[in-house]
């Protein structure tokens, strides 16, 4: 058998790119274990991918904002314990939170369970989004216009980068004014 050449290489040339193509082909290894080095790959590739967590820390929602931006709708707010501002402010089609300064907009999620005042259980925003939880009601006293509650708020990469207990209050009409927890 006589090594083919390639234009521009002699006959020595053209055997030694044959053998070095024959070489290489042999040390593919066996399927599983290239597998196993591509599945290694992929993880990493995943797991450096994923930005570093960090925790998101809403600022309560003041009576300024809730007037000047107009947020005093029918619909919810969530008040962390003792707090008389509350944390999230939600109606029918979207919610608010005070994030790092900024007033950030979540969209109600349609398919969420409704509330009173036909605000939704969740919304999402551009980056992050809020799950309203109903809690059970230890002290009593809880009815369809306010309850215990807890706030989770998921960032980006579905992780809980904040969670807060605290109670939900529901207004259905304009008549009604928003109840503030006295202070204690």
């Amino acid at each position: 058998m006589t090594p083919r050449t390639i234009p521009g290489m002699g006959p020595a040339m053209g055997l030694t790119m044959s053998l070095l193509a024959s070489l290489a082909a042999c040390g593919q290894g066996s399927p599983a274990r290239k597998d196993a080095e591509d599945a290694h790959d992929i993880a990493m590739v995943e797991r450096m991918s994923k930005e570093p967590f960090k925790p998101i820390l809403p600022k309560p929602i003041t009576r300024i904002d809730i007037d000047r931006y107009g947020l005093d709708k029918p619909g919810c707010t969530f008040r962390k314990q003792g707090d008389a501002d509350p944390l999230f402010i939600a109606n029918a089609e979207e919610g608010f939170m005070r994030i790092e300064g900024d007033l950030k907009r979540y969209a109600a999620k349609l398919e969420s369970a409704q509330l009173p005042g036909n605000a939704r259980a969740t919304y999402v925003g551009l980056s992050t989004w809020v799950d309203l939880v109903s809690l059970p009601d230890k002290a009593g006293g809880s009815d369809n216009t306010h309850w215990p509650a807890r706030l989770v708020l998921h960032d980006s990469q579905e992780r809980v980068a904040f969670l807060a207990d605290g109670e939900v209050t529901c207004r259905s009409g304009p008549e009604e004014a928003p109840s503030t927890p006295a202070p204690d």
